[in-house]
């Protein structure tokens, strides 16, 4: 049996000793490494995925974010704080690790996994063998934004953001007339959040749907935002925003 894991820390180090840590066990490959939220939400839908190393503070989204995001592998969190433990078992986390890991300690909770996931995978056979096909699963998707602020973790809820705009690779988010900066690519926030309520409508610019007032063209088309802010829409992203008004793209 062969165990698929993702490893998610922000620290590069600690990523590297956990790497090391699984490679002692032959039956488990880790399949993807992620530094910060955002990615993990992504990651942790690849269909055959078995179980989560996660870091619980992370920038964009926390390891408990994550492991809140519905179906999902099992979870196993490895972080240098104790105070969070309580609500890692409420989402039935397998094991909540404490930095510097302990290796005995390390080894049992892959023990714990490797049980877990041979249950599931028979559990799975079973419903496939009664239902006819295997269960279909919902891409997750962020319900808050984390900025790291020095030691500070600032969250910011979906429903406060008015407009996020690439910077360089990061992102700035605009949310109750602040700015907060968040430590990933606007592609890479493209792909978790739920094009039900944002619309990229440039390169440089996703929108909240709820937020857009008006549109009209002046030199090209611009969106008019509630807070009175004004974002163009490039010619490649009209065709989305046309459909999403219900009418006919106009070239």
């Amino acid at each position: 049996m062969t165990i698929h894991a993702l490893i998610a820390d922000d620290e590069a180090l600690s990523r590297r000793v956990l790497r090391q840590l699984l490679a002692r066990h032959a039956d488990v490959v880790v399949t993807a490494e992620c530094s910060n939220g955002a990615e993990t939400i992504a990651a942790i839908a690849t269909p055959g995925l078995d179980v989560a190393f996660l870091d619980v503070c992370m920038p964009l989204a926390s390891g408990l974010d994550v492991a809140c995001g519905g179906v999902r592998p099992l979870v196993v969190f490895v972080t240098a704080f104790d105070d969070f433990a309580a609500r890692a078992f409420d989402v039935d986390a397998v094991d909540y690790l404490l930095k510097p890991i302990d290796d005995d300690r390390f080894d049992a909770a892959v023990d714990r996994v490797r049980e877990r996931v041979r249950l599931r995978r028979l559990d799975a056979a079973r419903a496939e063998a009664v239902t006819g096909s295997s269960a279909r699963t919902t891409p997750p998707y962020l319900r808050q934004l984390v900025a790291r602020v020095g030691q500070r973790e600032i969250i910011v809820p979906l429903d406060d953001v008015e407009l996020l705009r690439a910077d360089d690779v990061y992102v700035d988010v605009h949310a109750k007339g602040r700015r907060h900066v968040v430590r990933t690519s606007l592609d890479a926030l493209e792909r978790v959040l739920d094009p039900a309520q944002f619309l990229r409508v440039h390169r440089s610019f996703i929108v909240p749907i709820a937020r857009m007032r008006e549109t009209r063209r002046r030199n090209g088309v611009e969106v008019v935002l509630d807070t009175g802010m004004v974002v163009p829409v490039s010619r490649r992203r009209r065709a989305r925003l046309d459909a999403l008004l219900g009418r006919p793209y106009a070239r």
